[in-house]
């Protein structure tokens, strides 16, 4: 890679200009004064001091010297996350947090104004789906719900064959179809409907008469905390259309992400009855909650994943950097913090970018420095992602290429 696309970040209000030149790097909004002119942030300050939560990302600047926190879909302003550029006086840019979710740059989001910022935001980062995909029975799979393609990304990069990927947004599918999938691989479907359920049966046995492997990442927002965490949420309904797909096709093997509050509180009986389900159709089955800063992406991210065979469900990968802060420990692939290799920082990832935005997303923005970590030289495609995450002298051997 020459150059990147997608370097754009979110327009700032006169006050959100103020807000960034007062936030010093893992700062929040305690650090502005207490006059400072804004209903949000006093509205943050009575929440707060009630003990509503204490808002501790809200307005955030991120540290360079540590993993980011999660990239949602809000990060085009600063208000609902910590997504200040560590030094810029901006955001950070659609490509930054592409890095921060385990994208290569070679990987370009399509669709106008919010569009990328939502796709990254809600992607599963393809950076981890590779360590679990690489350890599944290759073989052809269909991604439904595919978002962006994080997840087809990490399992095609792990050598499985796309035969389908599906969402219903038409942004998100000009992404895959810009990603290299073809038109007829890469299909916007409505699944919230039983004849959209049909027709992606129907064309999954167009495709493979027995399919070894689907995966996908229903819609989360209603299992949420980041959200209002509503069991009646109605995207909470796009579950059953997954689990109905299941139920006709049959794959050997099953693969579910979602957020890590499904298996937890009030939609804890929601999860039980998605495993009691796969568990009467003949599948075995294993849960894990996965910590995205020990598969090496730059980024503290807990994701929940379902694995369903009916030939056997093999153990899940083992991270390969430090966890930090562990939570659930009883639900990840071993009692641990993980590794002894440090985790990756956001200066890891997005140091060498350029400091300006760009103007547009379809603006190729040239490198702002050299690489200067192995995460780098990985997202520039310079080097395999087998050497960034099984190398455990990776970073002595980066600091030796450094010194040369």
């Amino acid at each position: 890679m020459k150059a990147i696309r997608n370097h754009v970040s979110g327009r700032l209000s006169d006050l959100d200009r103020e807000v960034v030149h007062a936030v010093p790097p893992g700062g929040n909004w305690r650090d502005l004064p207490a006059a400072f002119n804004s209903r949000r942030i006093e509205q943050i300050r009575r929440s707060a001091a009630a003990g509503e939560g204490s808002r501790s990302t809200y307005y955030g600047r991120l540290r360079a010297d540590r993993p980011s926190y999660t990239i949602s879909t809000y990060f085009n302003r600063p208000g609902n996350g910590c997504f200040i550029h560590p030094s810029a006086p901006r955001l950070i840019t659609v490509r930054e947090a592409a890095r921060l979710q385990g994208f290569r740059d070679s990987f370009v989001f399509e669709g106008r104004g919010r569009a990328p910022f939502i796709q990254v935001g809600n992607a599963v980062p393809p950076l981890m789906v590779y360590q679990l995909a690489r350890i599944l029975p290759k073989g052809g799979f269909v991604d439904l719900f595919a978002g962006a393609g994080g997840m087809s990304t990490g399992f095609q990069e792990a050598g499985h064959e796309l035969l389908l990927a599906v969402d219903h947004d038409k942004a998100c599918v000009q992404t895959l179809r810009s990603n290299g999938h073809a038109p007829d691989r890469a299909a916007q479907m409505d699944l919230s409907s039983a004849s959209g359920i049909a027709d992606a049966v129907a064309r999954i046995r167009d495709r493979s008469s027995s399919l070894d492997l689907l995966v996908g990442g229903p819609p989360c927002q209603g299992f949420s905390t980041a959200g209002k965490n509503l069991t009646s949420d109605p995207r909470n309904r796009l579950v059953n259309a997954f689990l109905e797909v299941i139920t006709e096709v049959l794959p050997t093997r099953v693969i579910m992400e979602n957020v890590a509050a499904l298996a937890f509180r009030r939609s804890r009986p929601v999860f039980d009855a998605i495993l009691q389900r796969l568990e009467g159709l003949g599948y075995s089955t294993s849960t894990a909650i996965l910590h995205a800063e020990g598969y090496g992406v730059p980024q503290l991210r807990r994701r929940l994943f379902v694995s369903a065979s009916l030939e056997g469900v093999p153990e899940w990968p083992t991270p390969s950097f430090s966890i930090l802060d562990p939570a659930q420990r009883s639900s990840q692939p071993r009692e641990t913090s993980g590794s002894d290799r440090p985790a990756l920082t956001v200066g890891d990832a997005i140091g060498d970018l350029p400091f300006e935005a760009a103007n547009s997303p379809e603006v190729e923005m040239p490198y702002g420095k050299p690489p200067s970590s192995l995460f780098q030289q990985w997202a520039r495609g310079e080097i395999d992602t087998d050497s960034l995450v099984d190398n455990p002298n990776a970073m002595a051997e980066m600091d030796l290429q450094l010194a040369v």
